[in-house]
């Protein structure tokens, strides 16, 4: 399974994030760049590696990212 590190850096480069990322940033199509802005602002991270060390990000990461992409995901 991959780290959260490793989910942060290829979640922005996965399409169907991208698009359920667009739908909550309310920009259309977002870039690998803005996918990975938007991970940042809502960890409240300045860099994805912090993800790594600061539990709080990395819980604010699987809460309001991870989990609910995952489901929406299955319920395409």
């Amino acid at each position: 399974m991959a780290t959260v590190l490793q989910l942060a850096g290829m979640l922005p480069r996965d399409p169907l994030f991208r698009a359920w990322a667009a739908s909550h940033a309310e920009v259309d199509p977002l870039t690998v760049d803005e996918a990975a802005e938007f991970i940042r602002v809502v960890c409240k991270i300045e860099s994805r590696r912090v993800l790594a060390e600061d539990r709080e990000a990395e819980q604010r990461f699987h809460e309001y990212l991870r989990k609910p992409f995952v489901a929406w995901r299955q319920r395409c």
